[in-house]
């Protein structure tokens, strides 16, 4: 066993390190988390905890939805979709608790042990993180909840259900959102974050692909779809909005995760981090404005935005190879393969017209958040091939 004793530098929240840790002199005391010793606040994030009260949320926002249900359709015979329905109902309810188990779950979580850096964040950070984690959750739960029941009405068209199946159905759907959300939000890592991203992402474009009012936006490019005016354009463009605001929050965990690696002598640069998490903040922006500012409002500032992201991504990928110094050598082997796919698509739309432009915008979109995947995967795996000994 070993003792715990008072280091030179303090952890955030005031914890002290162990005696076993090794406190780098260049690393800000708010990065060094990971070996503080247990405490309250810690054992508030075990697994088993988690789980108890995410089951608690989840029976609690069904106990809700169902009361909800209950009082708008008892008595009374409702479409499972279309107009004021169940699954109008249970969209609504899911949207607000799942909206209220984000914000308290992802509060909570910072008590972690290996969510303690956040702590040490700007009020203003904090915010937006939060703001951006709980938007995005609750909106692919929204999107889910719609979709689901959108589908049972297309696979029982023309049934109607009485008030009690309409409560069950409520509850049922809005239990179940409610704790996959806790969950989530209480065991988020850069790896799920990006998870989150890219199905945020597909979800928000496809769900607007299918309900848009032009069948053949597709022969025009992407951003065709955000120039209608209902309620397809309106998700499109709020999809884009969300998702930059979501990758500046992602910058925040790619920042950390550099930072420890070069802490524990991995990466060459401690730079890369503020770099590279700068790079992933425009990225960001870029993506947001181009939702925020659909090309029928402003063909130059869209246009900013868009020429923006691209040349934000290229100057990502041109810039690994030096800033990431001390990765894997196969990591910069597959980030050069998507940069020569991303230069064969541009050859092939802009020189030999082969692709028009949606499909190139597919094929980039593709790129740049497989690269993401890919990216914090490998991270990801280095950090634990780089995880302290235990003493």
């Amino acid at each position: 066993m070993t003792t715990e004793q008072t280091a030179p530098g303090r952890t955030e929240a005031g914890a002290t390190a162990t005696a076993g840790a090794v406190v780098p002199p260049s690393a800000p005391a708010a990065e060094v988390y990971e070996w503080a010793p247990v405490t309250a606040a810690s054992r508030s994030g075990s697994p088993v905890r988690i789980e108890t009260e995410a089951a608690i949320a989840g029976i609690i926002a069904g106990v809700l939805g169902a009361i909800f249900g209950g009082v708008s359709f008892v008595g009374s015979l409702t479409p499972i979709w279309g107009g004021w329905s169940v699954g109008a109902a249970a969209v609504s309810t899911v949207v607000v608790t799942c909206l209220v188990a984000s914000v308290v779950g992802y509060w909570r979580s910072r008590t972690q042990p290996d969510q303690r850096w956040r702590l040490g964040l700007p009020v203003w950070k904090f915010v937006v993180d939060t703001a951006a984690v709980a938007v995005v959750h609750v909106a692919i739960a929204a999107m889910v909840t719609f979709g689901a029941f959108s589908i049972l009405q297309n696979g029982f068209r023309g049934l109607l259900v009485d008030g009690y199946a309409a409560l069950i159905a409520v509850g049922v759907a809005t239990g179940l959102a409610t704790y996959a959300v806790s969950l989530s939000v209480s065991k988020l890592t850069t790896v799920t974050m990006s998870q989150l991203l890219v199905v945020f992402m597909t979800i928000g474009t496809f769900a607007s692909m299918a309900i848009s009012t032009d069948p053949h936006w597709w022969r025009y490019h992407f951003s065709h779809l955000g120039t209608f005016g209902d309620r397809g354009s309106s998700l499109f463009n709020v999809t884009l909005i969300v998702a930059g605001i979501l990758v500046t929050t992602f910058a925040l965990y790619v920042a950390r995760d550099l930072r420890l690696l070069h802490d524990r002598g991995r990466l060459r640069h401690r730079w890369a981090a503020k770099v590279v998490s700068t790079l992933f903040v425009m990225l960001g922006l870029a993506l947001a404005g181009i939702g925020a500012v659909p090309i029928n409002v402003s063909v130059v500032v869209h246009n900013v935005f868009s020429s923006g992201a691209s040349i934000v991504f290229a100057l990502l990928l041109l810039s690994v190879p030096i800033a990431l110094r001390g990765m894997p050598w196969q990591f910069f082997v597959v980030t050069a393969g998507f940069f020569v796919v991303l230069l064969a698509a541009g050859y092939l739309h802009f020189l030999l017209k082969y692709f028009n432009l949606t499909a190139f915008e597919l094929v980039a979109y593709i790129i740049l958040f497989g690269w993401i995947a890919v990216f914090v995967r490998f991270l990801a795996a280095v950090l634990r091939s780089e995880e302290p000994a235990a003493a």
